[in-house]
């Protein structure tokens, strides 16, 4: 069990809520679905510093509309509020091809950690609740780590919390495309 808990980290899903404490060390405030994830940055943290991790295959969802795109790889989108501290980092098209292809980039295969490569049979094992804290995940993400974007992600998410509200765009930029 995580001690500590980023209750302004909101990832969608349970694969997602395992790769960002894997990234950060520590729990994240795991919801379950897009549109919780965007009704906890309307309400509970309306004025507070919080940051959305999504899924980019569902509906696009009118929070969107409110954010503009900081910084994009391959897979991720690094968006701001216009007018909140609050940030959303979409995954396209969603999370278990991101970690598959990573994978593959990585020349990693996924069966050496008891998970299959087929993206439907992945999928399967992603979308299940247990996948939220499932060790054979984790020690994918352990071996697919230097990977570019899933190095990016994890910068950014860091930097994020240590500039909650002073981060300089040209600078998280930077962290996030690698440049």
């Amino acid at each position: 069990m995580k001690q500590n808990k980023l209750l302004h980290i909101m990832p969608e899903c349970f694969v997602d809520t395992n790769l960002i404490e894997y990234l950060l060390n520590a729990g994240v405030n795991h919801q379950h679905c897009c549109s919780k994830v965007v009704g906890q940055l309307n309400s509970t943290f309306a004025d507070k510093f919080a940051i959305g991790i999504i899924d980019k295959d569902k509906v696009q969802l009118g929070y969107i509309r409110e954010c503009d795109i900081i910084a994009q790889t391959e897979h991720l989108t690094l968006m701001k509020h216009r007018e909140r501290h609050q940030y959303l980092i979409t995954i396209a098209p969603a999370v278990d091809k991101f970690i598959l292809d990573c994978a593959e980039e990585q020349m990693i295969d996924p069966n050496s950690f008891g998970l299959p490569t087929e993206f439907k049979k992945f999928t399967d094992e992603s979308k299940k609740v247990s996948s939220n804290s499932d060790p054979r995940f984790k020690s994918l993400f352990a071996a697919i780590k230097d990977n570019s974007e899933i190095h990016s992600l994890k910068m950014a998410l860091k930097y994020l919390c240590e500039n909650r509200y002073t981060p300089d765009s040209a600078h998280l930029k930077e962290i996030f495309v690698g440049q």
